[in-house]
């Protein structure tokens, strides 16, 4: 009977036991099949991935191999400036397969679309691609704004430090802006009707000394300024720098303003605000301001901005001027002057703030050049000049004349400016963008990767590959190269890679040598960029590198 009882449990844990299996198998089987057919895929695309169009879509439709929940999907649309022109939830499409976001009009630019859907068995599936309507033009770059390449030059200036050269070059620039500034200023205030007649000698000495001193500085600045621009080149280069190139026309209008300026001194106020306004625009125009996406608003407001500088900066001279003669008339022109000082500071805040975000992609870029640093320089003397303008007015308010170390401050403050501004103004506002190179050595596995010029827009995209040969001959199974944009997209960018035939003589002993070529606009936009390169090897081992960049 025992005999009996342990058979039969024997029998009933094997029956159990095959049971249980022939379940777990059928179970997988099912699991896998289902796995297999129930995540969606993406089918269709309108606009395609890469796609370059001539005219503005309507819309972006993505369909997929199965049906997606539209309530639950994401999409976004960005422009060439990684701003949403579309994103939110879309509308369904295709039967209950598809999903689509109507588009506003896009003008001609590079467009990422990113999206996010969940599949019916609830796998969430995500992808981004790039499209392209019309012909583009390039963003501005830092070669834009370097003086040197905008005449056919190569070199840069700046990058040994401060030479003799360098120092020659801004020295000339500062007195120049001085005296350019001084003169303007003063030719502007010349408005002042009823002036004491302390304040109007002190203006008619002033500009007659200012347009004399404007004349020497002018020809210092071009001087040096054709000398850094034409560095080691014969001086049949200057004669065609001058003539053939608008920068060369602006440096010859600066120099016949500044010979003008000598008869400032017999002219009327209607003909020195003409004189100012002219001098005060080429100046706008030989600047970074010309090589901007916008440079008609950007002209514009450099010259509002130097506009401003030269009221406050005239208006100082004049005080500190009629203060040294009669401290008493001082006091009532410094109630005038910190009125109009007021209101030029105020248009130095807006027009400055207007022009930086204009130029630069974001604030983040102060940080990054020389540039942005003595930009934040200038801003912080700024401040500092506010401050004593504080003090100056709660003065007068008293009834009480400014004091010589007042006065001397604000006149420090504003030749720091002014040397900020002649240093700032020959940098460059942008980073440099430098073609990606890099290597990765391993004991299963070289890579390369190298993406030029690696600039917003379209680039060229090698990756190198290295097996070894003894695994399949060294030849990879998979390559595959993503890229994500840090923080502003989630899915990547599969970038199309084909095979090609390298030349170059950078083999390794005991490895196989694969190579792959893309180009296209993948690099649609500005930004921190993570470059993902997936390799599968011939024992089906899945290589997954990351290498993180920045496009500027």
């Amino acid at each position: 009977m025992k005999k009996r009882m342990t058979g039969f449990r024997k029998t009933v844990w094997r029956t159990a036991l095959r049971t249980a299996a022939l379940a777990a198998v059928a179970a997988g089987w099912f699991a896998a099949a289902f796995s297999v057919s129930a995540h969606a895929v993406l089918e269709t695309a309108s606009p395609e991935p890469g796609a370059r169009l001539t005219d503005s879509p309507p819309y972006v439709e993505l369909v997929f191999n199965e049906p997606v929940d539209a309530r639950a999907a994401f999409l976004m649309v960005l422009d060439s400036a990684s701003k949403a022109v579309a994103q939110g939830a879309p509308e369904p499409a295709a039967g209950g397969r598809g999903v689509r976001a109507a588009l506003p009009e896009l003008g001609e630019g590079h467009y990422t679309v990113s999206y996010r859907v969940i599949s019916a068995d609830g796998h969430p599936v995500s992808g981004a691609f790039v499209f392209t309507v019309g012909e583009p033009p390039a963003r501005p770059a830092a070669e834009d704004y370097n003086p040197h390449r905008q005449i056919g030059h190569a070199h840069d200036h700046g990058t040994g430090g401060l030479s003799l050269d360098a120092f020659l070059l801004y020295a000339a620039r500062f007195l120049y802006y001085a005296g350019l500034l001084a003169a303007a200023g003063l030719a502007l205030w010349s408005w002042q009707r009823r002036a004491p007649a302390e304040v109007r000698d002190a203006r008619e000495a002033g500009i007659r000394l200012a347009g004399r001193f404007l004349v020497l500085a002018a020809l210092c600045h071009v001087f040096f300024q054709l000398s850094d621009l034409n560095r080691g080149l014969p001086l049949e280069e200057w004669a065609r720098v001058l003539t053939r190139t608008s920068m060369g026309w602006l440096l010859l209008a600066t120099l016949g303003l500044a010979v003008l300026s000598l008869v400032l001194a017999v002219a009327g106020p209607l003909v020195r605000s003409l004189w100012a306004a002219a001098a005060l625009a080429v100046e706008a125009g030989n600047g970074h301001a010309a090589a901007s996406a916008s440079p008609s608003l950007t002209i514009f407001l450099d010259a509002v901005h130097l506009a401003a500088a030269s009221l406050w900066a005239g208006g100082l001279l004049l005080l500190v001027a009629v203060w040294r003669r009669q401290p008493t008339e001082a006091a009532r022109f410094a109630l005038l002057f910190s009125r109009w000082a007021l209101g030029s500071i105020a248009a130095l805040w807006a027009t400055g703030t207007l022009f930086t975000l204009e130029i630069l992609p974001s604030v983040e870029y102060l940080t990054l050049t020389a540039w942005g640093g003595w930009l934040l320089a200038k801003t912080a003397l700024v401040l500092a000049v506010m401050a004593v303008a504080f003090f100056i007015r709660r003065r007068l308010r008293k009834g009480r004349v400014p004091t010589g170390a007042l006065l001397a401050a604000d006149a420090g403050l504003l030749g720091a400016i002014v040397l900020s501004v002649a240093v700032l103004t020959y940098q460059i506002p942008l980073p440099s963008n430098q073609p990606l190179y890099w290597h990765r050595m391993g004991e299963d596995l070289h890579l390369t990767l190298r993406i030029s010029p690696k600039a917003p827009g379209d680039n060229v995209f090698i990756v190198k590959v290295w097996l070894p040969e003894d695994v399949n001959g060294g030849l990879p199974k998979n390559v595959q190269l993503r890229l994500r944009a840090d923080g502003r997209m989630d899915p990547f960018i599969d970038v199309p890679l084909q095979p090609y035939e390298d030349t170059e003589p950078d083999a390794f002993e005991g490895f196989t040598k694969t190579t792959y070529r893309a180009e296209g606009p993948h690099l649609p936009f500005r930004g921190k960029w993570t470059a993902q390169i997936r390799v599968t090897d011939g024992t089906d081992t899945e290589h997954v590198l990351e290498r993180e960049f920045r496009v500027y």
